[in-house]
């Protein structure tokens, strides 16, 4: 029996990509807070680890509200993945699959003989090189000639 796929959500996929920014976002206001702290209570000849009580209030609430938001989309992103699992209009027909199926295959077939053809190019680049930088010693050789019988004259 074969497996049947899932077809793709984008408002799934949305949730996912707003999560991850979320999360992205935490550590960025993680890292502003304790450098806004450590310059704050450098300023007042104080020291972040005598206030570490005082401090960890401050990155607490400046940050565990993204935090808790990341949290929740993914989970809400997660719960609706579950549901549309339960429903079986949401899975792709056999000949959607089979036809998705054909379509990577042709598509590592391309890779496969584009990587062929770009090395064949590649060869015959490298045995094509060194004619040209002995005709181009050449040329060198006989302008520098040039150059002198021209200065004789």
């Amino acid at each position: 029996m074969e497996k049947k796929m899932l077809k793709k959500s984008k408002f799934e996929i949305t949730m996912y990509v707003i999560s991850g920014l979320l999360a992205v976002y935490t550590v960025y206001m993680l890292y502003s807070t304790i450098t806004y702290l450590t310059s704050y209570f450098s300023q007042y000849g104080s020291s972040l680890s005598s206030n570490f009580g005082t401090a960890i209030g401050y990155i607490l609430t400046q940050c565990l509200v993204y935090l808790v938001y990341a949290i929740l989309t993914f989970a809400a992103a997660k719960i609706y993945h579950e549901v549309r699992k339960a429903n079986p209009d949401n899975y792709l027909s056999e000949a959607e699959s089979k036809a998705i199926l054909r379509a990577k295959e042709a598509k590592k077939a391309a890779k496969a003989e584009a990587k062929v053809v770009k090395e064949e190019a590649k060869a015959e680049e490298v045995s094509e090189e060194p004619k040209d930088e002995a005709a181009e010693d050449v040329k060198e050789e006989t302008s520098e000639e040039d150059a002198k019988e021209a200065e004789e004259k």
